[in-house]
């Protein structure tokens, strides 16, 4: 055999064939899929935790407009077992009535909105964001099944911050001005600040 022979006997031998480059490429295939779908996941749940903020966020200062409007109190309920906040809004008197702003009887639960969820593989809802836990200004925390807000009729609300998080653990904090009620939303899991009596 002539030396051209012998060069091509050997690149035969340490080449690759059309079926090796085939599963190379297959491979480098899946793996880039994995990938890409994995970041979408991320980033789809990263702002569906930013748009649930802002939606939370958007209720409270109707609530609050409501509040200052019809001159009546009104009250946000957070229920952090089934993940859902609604508002309690005060029910029309029957001829006659006085009701009392205090009464539970005086008012009505109404514009319920879940926390955004979805169903998995086994048929289990599993939410894709939650209401992780509220504080309040005098550094105490709620993490009770349901934990209730009052907006006065003269605007303000009662002084809170909603913490919402996802599956890779990001937060967004909502912070309710005690003086405004405005609803204000931040990235992050941002503290209240500690009371002057605790410093």
């Amino acid at each position: 055999m002539h030396s051209g022979g012998r060069r091509a006997a050997r690149f035969a031998q340490h080449a690759f064939t059309l079926v090796e480059l085939s599963v190379v490429v297959l491979l480098i295939g899946l793996f880039m899929m994995i990938v890409v779908t994995s970041t979408y996941f991320i980033f789809r749940d990263r702002e569906t935790l930013k748009g649930t903020a802002r939606e939370l966020a958007g209720f409270l200062e109707n609530v609050r407009s409501q509040a200052a409007i019809k001159g009546k109190t009104y009250k946000v309920e957070y229920n952090l077992k089934e993940q859902q906040y609604f508002a309690w809004t005060p029910r029309k008197p029957e001829p006659g009535e006085v009701l009392d702003a205090e009464d539970d009887d005086s008012y009505v639960a109404g514009g319920f909105f879940e926390l955004p969820s979805r169903t998995n593989a086994g048929g289990q809802r599993t939410y894709t964001c939650w209401i992780d836990h509220i504080a309040f200004g005098d550094g105490s925390v709620a993490k009770d099944d349901s934990v209730v807000i009052k907006f006065s009729p003269k605007g303000g609300g009662h002084w809170h911050y909603v913490y919402l998080t996802n599956n890779e653990g990001e937060f967004y904090t909502i912070e309710i001005s005690p003086f405004t009620g405005s609803a204000d939303v931040f990235p992050g899991e941002m503290k209240p600040e500690e009371p002057e009596h605790l410093k």
